[in-house]
């Protein structure tokens, strides 16, 4: 309900290892400046790319490797390669577009930055890519890459794109994303982030990640921060030593995570918020135990209650996420979920569609048996599956009707304005109205409060 557009990190990270090794670069974010396919082609074809590489999202693919033919039209000679975790799961289907040269698999900068450095190295010789060959087979995949190490992370280099148009939602404050960790240690049944990041957790050194927050706040007069970690709080040693150093050099930031119900304590929770937190975000995805068992998330209800309830007492904003649709799921079990998000003291919630997405056991699950829609769009606001007894429009009536029953109390309408800045109230009476047309008339989404998982 609450939509923006979010820095493309993995674009800025890259951007920053190539400026380093001396490389002439441009970085363009066309959605959040308003730039269509016609002004596309006229930046390709006056800049004349060597080599291009673009992220992809698993509701946008189509549009997004479709880019790949318009990018050539501009710059014949332009090398191509995308990236995400759609094509890191399947690499064939985005090799099967003859204009996309190669796919970067997972983490993408290390991949881009050995490309660039010599342009007659073999492809061969370069880990974690897919491309075509000349093979019967058609297709060769190197090694996977070995993850960069947590000290080998460089800051984004955001000085390459127009930063205007990134605004928080519901304050309207210009902010950046920080992403500390990279990695995710928990075996979540739908969720892509392993795929990306892999599992270890890869913890940047503190000082660093501060003095990235700092030089935000000097050169880009940022004072809103979004914490990027699949699971931020995941090293709670670590979370308080980031929050001591926030205090320590007296830094007046605002900034928002997303976080485990089993991995906040009190103690925890009221150092972050002392060092600035005024959000967090919880995965609470469902109010019945045995579809919270099958997700393997190895969450409870119970945990859910009292971390969302604790944050609140201390003073913390809340958000809840809950997705409908999930194997074993059923109508009750639905209920059960939106029951325990009209408890809990919630100043947000996101209800989903359960989606199978690549790359993930819920996709290899309902692939086996069969339950992926033929019209499957593979995005939170549409049910991807047809489950055993519940078919995928009765998931959505449901979600519709989720998302009115939250928001149609009056308590939950007033604590949303109070959280609305003035310089949001116009954004938001617009994503309110869609909201409602949608609510309406069953067109329409909520977006998760969390960047795509492009990367």
């Amino acid at each position: 309900m609450w939509a923006t557009q979010w820095p493309p990190v993995s674009l800025s990270t890259a951007a920053a290892f190539l400026e380093r090794d001396g490389h002439h670069l441009k970085v363009i974010d066309c959605p959040a400046v308003g730039v269509d396919r016609v002004q596309l082609k006229g930046v390709i074809e006056a800049f004349q790319p060597d080599l291009a590489f673009w992220t992809t999202g698993t509701p946008t693919l189509t549009h997004d490797l479709n880019l790949s033919a318009l990018i050539k039209k501009g710059a014949p000679a332009c090398v191509t390669g995308v990236f995400g975790t759609h094509v890191t799961a399947l690499p064939e289907a985005a090799l099967r577009h003859p204009w996309i040269d190669m796919v970067i698999r997972r983490e993408p900068e290390q991949t881009i930055r050995e490309i660039c450095l010599d342009r007659n190295r073999p492809w061969g010789e370069i880990s974690g890519l897919s491309f075509r060959t000349g093979n019967t087979d058609g297709i060769r995949h190197t090694p996977d890459r070995t993850f960069l190490e947590p000290n080998a992370i460089p800051a984004p280099a955001w000085r390459h794109l127009d930063l205007s148009p990134y605004r928080l939602p519901l304050r309207g404050a210009p902010f950046l994303i920080v992403a500390p960790i990279r990695g995710c240690p928990y075996a979540c049944s739908f969720c892509t982030a392993p795929l990306y990041y892999g599992r270890r957790l890869r913890k940047r050194p503190v000082a660093k990640v501060v003095d990235e927050i700092a030089d935000n706040m000097s050169r880009f007069n940022v004072r809103d921060v979004f914490i990027w970690a699949d699971t931020f709080t995941a090293d709670k040693a670590y979370v308080k030593a980031f929050s001591r150093e926030i205090l320590n050099r007296g830094l007046r930031i605002s900034w928002t995570c997303n976080s485990r119900v089993d991995t906040v304590d009190r103690e925890m929770l009221w150092l972050m918020k002392t060092a600035g937190l005024w959000m967090i975000s919880f995965g609470l995805e469902s109010g019945n135990p045995r579809v919270l068992k099958q997700t393997e998330k190895g969450i409870t209800v119970e945990q859910s209650r009292r971390a969302v309830t604790m944050a609140h007492e201390l003073g913390i904003r809340t958000t809840g996420h809950f997705v409908l649709g999930l194997p074993g799921e059923t109508k009750s079990a639905m209920r059960q979920t939106l029951r325990l998000a009209l408890d809990l003291p919630l100043d947000i919630a996101q209800f989903y569609a359960a989606s199978p997405f690549p790359g993930t056991r819920l996709y290899d699950l309902a692939s086996k048996e069969g339950w992926i829609r033929k019209d499957a769009l593979f995005a939170q606001d549409h049910a991807g599956m047809d489950l055993p007894g519940l078919p995928g429009h009765r998931v959505e009536e449901f979600r519709r009707y989720a998302y009115k029953r939250f928001y149609g109390r009056p308590g939950a309408f007033l604590r949303l304005l109070t959280l609305t800045q003035p310089g949001a109230v116009h954004p938001m009476i617009r994503n309110m109205s869609r909201f409602l047309g949608w609510v309406r008339q069953g067109k329409g989404a909520g977006r998760r409060a969390l960047p795509p998982d492009n990367r």
